[in-house]
């Protein structure tokens, strides 16, 4: 079996890398080690509007419901509430993942790329010292794929990656365990997005609700894995759904867990390899979400694929236009959302509260990071010191 690229993992990442330089002229193969695409899910399900410009998608199928906003809760229960032209990223789609990641895969394959489940990745090949491909358990049957490129878009702490030779392994500090309900019988109509924040409500990170349309809604929970211990997540869900009247009277249609980076992106290239979305880290810190970033950096590695197997070249220096365009992309936001994170790690809940209090009733002119952070230091001068680092990286 030879390739011009084989791509491990067909999430968003994958998928998406593979529709572009399939389109480019590549021979390019999906490995998948799950029995379906998509499935099962992984994911809190919400994407921001930007998805529509990049034309990845066909019809409507995939969307549960679109967002007019987002609202943030303080540990108090202060709502600070984001018009959808303010929330930015945040606001959006919520989407059914199983049938978003499905459409991503068939745009890929429509586009000329080859996919093949029950496939696992086990190993690199190397020829004379150098990536050449992958060795794969196929059915229980061993396989050599050899291609020019090699795709790791395999998740959370990459396997691809670590083989190559790249740090994957997350500390826990940077690091969310993670768990979801789909609940029925609950109202799911409501417009917004809600976020929860609080150290007794979930430390390091926060629970969503997303509505996913009439009587369904998700409700999820990320905690900081350094601030965690082996089922702290789900009590903490179960304990946040008893006590909210509106959530009580769901039914579980499904459970997930699993881990989300919020870490800074790694090196994303060797030659013949490139790493992207979650095996890259290309997770917003803040918000866990790297759905948009999968896509994004994926329509990047893929034209950068495109281009090397048109020039044949496949060495680091030539790749290395790919992590020089996605960190020109949303490498700064990256960098600016992990300083964010972690100086909001310092803050005790009172801190929040207060925050909140005073942006409650706030008429911003745009919502940025650089905005919020402005009217926060007007309204609040005592947290000049703690924020002005902050304002510089909000302006890059």
């Amino acid at each position: 079996m030879k390739y011009d690229v084989v791509v491990v993992g067909s999430g968003p990442a994958g998928s998406v890398t593979a529709r572009f330089a399939a389109e480019a002229g590549a021979k390019v193969l999906i490995i998948e080690r799950r029995a379906e695409v998509g499935v099962p899910v992984l994911c809190g399900e919400g994407i921001g509007q930007k998805v529509d410009a990049f034309h990845v998608l066909e019809g409507t199928r995939w969307i549960a419901s679109k967002m007019d906003g987002a609202r943030i809760f303080s540990p108090n229960g202060t709502k600070v509430t984001l018009a959808a032209e303010y929330a930015g990223s945040e606001t959006g789609y919520v989407v059914y993942r199983d049938i978003f990641d499905q459409e991503l895969a068939r745009g890929a394959v429509k586009k000329g790329a080859r996919l093949m489940l029950n496939t696992r990745a086990v190993g690199l090949l190397k020829k004379n010292g150098k990536i050449a491909g992958v060795q794969a358990l196929h059915l229980n049957k061993t396989i050599d794929i050899e291609a020019d490129v090699v795709v790791g878009a395999d998740g959370v702490e990459s396997r691809i990656g670590k083989w190559a030779g790249i740090q994957t392994t997350l500390k826990p500090h940077d690091l969310e365990t993670c768990a979801q309900y789909t609940l029925a019988n609950v109202d799911g109509t409501s417009p917004y997005c809600d976020f929860y924040l609080g150290k007794q409500i979930a430390p390091g990170g926060y629970v969503w609700v997303f509505p996913k349309g009439k009587d369904t809604v998700n409700v999820g929970i990320g905690v900081l894995a350094s601030l965690s211990d082996s089922g702290k997540a789900l009590r903490l869900l179960d304990k946040f759904i008893a006590s909210h009247a509106e959530l009580k009277s769901g039914q579980p249609l499904r459970l997930l867990s699993g881990a989300d980076p919020v870490a800074e992106p790694i090196e994303s290239i060797r030659d013949h390899l490139l790493l992207v979305g979650d095996a890259a880290r290309h997770v917003d810190p803040i918000t866990g979400g790297g759905l948009m970033l999968s896509i994004e950096g994926g329509k990047l590695a893929g034209e950068t694929i495109g281009r090397a197997v048109e020039q044949q070249r496949f060495d680091q220096q030539f790749l290395s236009e790919y992590e020089t365009k996605w960190k020109g992309a949303f490498g700064k936001k990256l960098h600016r959302n992990y300083v964010v994170k972690e100086t909001l790690l310092d803050m005790e809940d009172k801190t929040l509260d207060m925050l909140a209090d005073s942006l409650k009733d706030y008429k911003f002119e745009e919502f940025s990071t650089f905005s919020l952070i402005k009217a926060l230091v007007t309204k609040h001068p005592s947290l000049l010191v703690k924020l002005t680092p902050l304002m510089k990286l909000a302006r890059a």
